[in-house]
């Protein structure tokens, strides 16, 4: 089972699928209502809703697939680290004398000599050289550990680490992270759910270039905690405001058509012209029969394909108030008011009651779009991607070294040299070492060399 968790086929199999199911999370509109799918994906909506590809980072696919692919990497880990603990231990298993090439025997014989005859000197340039030293002794056995650039030996580990670090943060997200959307007019305020302290909107503002453009917009709020403020501070693009492990964003701005204030003009025969104002639902009393109620306002009136009044956006491009004028409960004039095009009114009355109305004037307050979330997973997916950077940097640029010089009185000398980028490099700078051997050692290697021969 380990090998198996362990397996390289298992990681392109896992890194394939991870792959396959973020490119469908791309092509798939994520967060949509089901009738949105039902709507534009019909013949994939079953599909998409029953394996929940609609919010697919958070469905139980994705974060299966996630899991195994951290107790992939988990289980690599612990397969390599041991005996690369080992290794950093010079607890390496020596190649028999006779099965090394002549280049590496010469190396062996060269500084065993050197570390039997003079071993100050050649501590000496070991450490010039920046190798880190370790002479053991056991007994009449002498080894010498010298080791250099340690952490390259361990940076697949360190960037696996780093991997396993940032997937937790993203499972973390993944199920614990809260998106709140909020709307808010001036004065509002707005209760967070599980949390002690309520958002206020204090004031909102934009700022305009000399041109008329828009500039920025800002929002002034204010965190309430039993009706104190506990905190005040302008939110504006970029700029969030951090509170008890929320982020406040500022997202838009727009204006609340629900809250609508509408000036209309009215004309009843031969009577004075009146101008009236009222709001979204309200009525008011004509005369002692004549009831006249404001029943909708669209800001961009156009109808869809089933013929229904609707907004195409929510910009006044052509605003539009719906109108109902009636006597003791009966209709007797209704319709929807043009601003712009008051030409174009669609009005409905009954003949003789010589009703005019027209649409003079509309208002409504802005509103400010902020978000309010929560990412208990970020600070980990930071750390990660740190982590994953000093790995790539060990892997890449530190190149472990290592070599390993055993003695023993009465026996023939052991010797390894062991690198991980290069091995030939690591030969050639260990021959012009050997370049700088005090006489003594290489007389002894000489002489070393006559008995062989």
């Amino acid at each position: 089972m380990i090998r198996f968790l362990s397996s390289l086929k298992l990681t392109i199999f896992l890194l394939s699928l991870i792959i396959l199911l973020s490119v469908i999370g791309t092509l798939i509109p994520q967060g949509e209502d089901p009738g949105f799918y039902q709507t534009y994906l019909p013949r994939w909506s079953g599909i998409i809703l029953s394996l929940q590809l609609d919010h697919l980072y958070r469905s139980s696919l994705f974060l299966s697939v996630a899991f195994f692919f951290l107790l992939n990497i988990l289980f690599c880990s612990l397969r390599q680290l041991p005996v690369k603990l080992k290794q950093l231990r010079g607890e390496i298993k020596f190649i028999p004398p006779g099965v090394q090439s002549v280049a590496v025997r010469k190396l062996a014989s060269s500084f065993s000599d050197w570390f039997e005859a003079s071993p100050d000197s050649l501590l000496a340039e070991l450490r010039q050289r920046h190798y880190q030293i370790k002479i053991k002794k056991s007994g009449e056995k002498k080894t010498l550990l010298a080791q250099k650039e340690r952490p390259g030996l361990f940076g697949p580990e360190i960037v696996h680490l780093a991997i396993m670090i940032i997937i937790v943060g993203g499972l973390i997200s993944a199920l614990f992270s809260q998106r709140i959307e909020l709307a808010l007019t001036e004065g509002q305020t707005a209760d967070l759910p599980g949390k002690n302290f309520s958002f206020r909107l204090d004031r909102f503002t934009i700022d305009y270039y000399p041109d008329g453009s828009i500039k920025s917009w800002k929002s002034l709020v204010s965190i309430l905690e039993q009706g104190q403020v506990k905190k005040q501070k302008i939110i504006e693009v970029n700029h969030p405001l951090k509170y008890d492990g929320l982020n406040f964003f500022q997202m838009s701005y727009g204006f609340d058509w629900d809250r609508t204030k509408v000036e209309l003009e009215i004309i009843s025969g031969n009577s004075a012209v009146r101008q009236l104002t009222l709001k979204v639902g309200e009525k008011v009393q004509l005369d002692s029969s004549l009831t006249l109620s404001l029943l909708n306002f669209i800001p961009d009136f156009t109808l869809d394909p089933g013929g229904r009044p609707t907004s195409r956006s929510a910009e006044a491009n052509n605003p539009a108030v719906l109108v109902l004028v009636s006597r003791e409960g009966a209709p007797v004039y209704q319709g929807w008011l043009f601003y712009y095009h008051p030409e174009s009114n669609q009005i409905q009355q009954q003949p003789g009651s010589e009703l005019a109305i027209s649409l003079k004037k509309f208002e409504a307050p802005l509103f400010s779009g902020l978000e309010a979330a929560s990412d208990p997973g970020l600070n980990l997916v930071w750390l990660g991607c740190a982590l994953l950077f000093l790995g790539l940097l060990a892997c890449f640029y530190l190149n472990y070294r290592q070599m390993v010089i055993g003695l023993r009185p009465g026996e023939k000398p052991v010797f390894s040299a062991h690198s991980r980028h290069n091995q030939t490099t690591f030969y050639q700078e260990l021959e012009r070492l050997l370049e700088v051997r005090p006489d003594s050692a290489i007389n002894s290697d000489r002489k070393n060399e006559g008995k062989t021969k």
